[in-house]
Formats: structure tokens, C-alpha cells, sequence
């Protein structure tokens, strides 16, 4: 089975989008094939790879083709982009919580090693389905005391989709928008660290102005900026995933 890693936190502003776009770059680089499936109806993910948002979202209609997905011009990395309708659905609701298990069940089993989920800004039936169809969930927060008060909520809405889906496990929690100089930013990574139970990722994203201008240009920061700090984090943060396992190795 392909790894499914979604990148959720219901606060909008952490770096999920970044994360899971620029996470798929970097894992493409080691030589996995890598999707990136949007899933937001800001469709942010799908613009910034460069590709038009849809009508409908061939994420959840069963008349479109998720077998197809879009080639990006990023080697190794294809999307499924955001629908127009994905707002609406967001409203409405989907018929059940395992939509998009189901639809990625499509997917040719040959043809990708991981894929990645940029979920909304919610808690509602889109991340909901997300998690249902995931093997793992990164959960990237900034490092200010406010995004702490949400994480609570999001780790039990992992824990409640365990119901409907036993196979996920929380990837990790991610510290984004990092400044080594600031007390602030020290003081959350300590207490991220010494009060969760669940696994914190070792490598930390700096807050770095490239990663925010990177998407402008249809580019990853890997792309853009490849030696900038930004860059170089998330390049590590693809060989850790690849370390615990989240990611099929070679």
C-alpha cells in the first residue's frame, strides 16, 4: 500500500501548505515518486506547483479520473489539484468519512511511493476524509504559544479517526517558522518536546523569506532557493521521514 501522509492542523498560517508541497520535492530528489493532493479550496497547493484549479475536485467526484494525476514541471512530482467545488463540500459534507480512502484505492499500484495530503484549515469533512484515507499525520505548528492551544484538539481528531481508520499514526509534529535567536521560539520547541507524547520531528523550519516567495514563482523552495535555510530544513525533514519508516525506502 502506498504511504498516505497528510499534513493537517485545523489553524490556518503554520506551513502546511509549504510543508506538504515542499516535502514532496524533497522526497522526489531521493528518487520517490512522489503526489501531491490538494484537497484545500484555497487550492494554494495547486497554484503554487503551477497548475489551474478544476470545476470539480478529482479527489471526491466519482466521475472524475484519480488515476490520472497532473505531471508538475518539478521531476518526480505529480498533483491532484484542488476543485472548485471543494468549498461547497465543505458546507455539505461528504457521504461518508472513507470518500477519498476509496478513491485513492484507484490509484495503479505501482504508481507513486508516497502521497501527500495539504488538508484545510479545519477540523470539518475534508480533513476528516484525509485522515481516514492516511497512513501517517505531520501536524506542522509555528513556534508561537497560540497554535499550541489547537494542537490538543487536532491530535484527538487523530485519535477519534483511528475509529474508522487503525493503520494511522501521528508522523509527527513539525516546529515551522523557527528563529534561533528568539526566547520565544526556544521556549515552545522545549515544551513541545518535554510534554508530548507524540513524536516531534527533529529538524526544525526556519522562518526564511525565500520559503514565503518560493510559491510566486510556481517553484519549491528546494528549486528556488536551494541554499537557502528553508531549503536545506526541508531536505532534512525528507530524510527523517524516510528514517521512521513514514516513507517507503529503497
Amino acid at each position: 500500500m502506498v504511504p498516505v501522509l497528510s499534513v493537517a492542523n485545523q489553524k490556518g498560517g503554520v506551513g502546511k501548505t509549504t510543508t506538504a508541497t515542499s516535502l514532496a520535492h524533497a522526497l522526489a530528489l531521493t528518487g520517490r515518486r512522489t503526489l501531491v493532493l490538494d484537497v484545500d479550496p484555497q487550492g494554494n497547493a495547486t497554484s503554487g506547483m503551477g497548475i489551474e484549479m478544476v470545476p470539480t475536485s478529482p479527489a471526491f467526484a466519482a466521475d472524475a479520473v484519480m488515476g490520472t494525476p497532473v505531471a508538475t514541471s518539478w521531476p518526480g512530482v505529480w498533483a491532484v489539484p484542488a476543485g472548485r467545488d471543494l468549498e461547497g463540500l465543505a458546507i455539505r459534507g461528504l457521504p461518508s468519512a472513507t470518500v477519498l480512502r476509496d478513491r485513492l484505492a484507484e490509484l495503479p499500484g505501482a504508481s507513486f511511493d508516497a502521497v501527500l495530503i495539504d488538508c484545510p484549515p479545519s477540523l470539518g469533512p475534508l480533513t476528516q476524509n484525509a485522515l481516514a484515507a492516511s497512513t501517517s499525520v505531520i501536524v506542522p505548528i509555528q513556534c508561537e504559544y497560540y497554535p499550541l492551544e489547537g494542537l490538543v484538539q487536532l491530535l484527538g481528531a487523530v485519535r477519534q479517526s483511528g475509529r474508522v481508520n487503525p493503520r494511522i499514526v501521528v508522523g509527527g509534529v513539525l516546529l515551522t517558522m523557527y528563529e534561533p535567536a528568539a526566547g520565544l521560539s526556544r521556549e515552545v520547541e522545549a515544551e513541545v518536546r518535554a510534554k508530548l507524547d507524540e513524536p516531534v520531528f527533529t529538524t526544525l523550519i526556519p522562518r526564511d523569506p525565500a520559503v514565503a516567495e518560493a510559491p510566486s514563482h510556481c517553484r519549491s523552495i528546494i528549486d528556488y532557493a536551494p541554499r537557502s535555510p528553508g531549503a536545506r530544513a526541508y531536505m532534512h525533514l525528507a530524510l527523517e521521514v524516510l528514517d521512521r519508516s513514514l516513507v517507503n525506502g529503497t
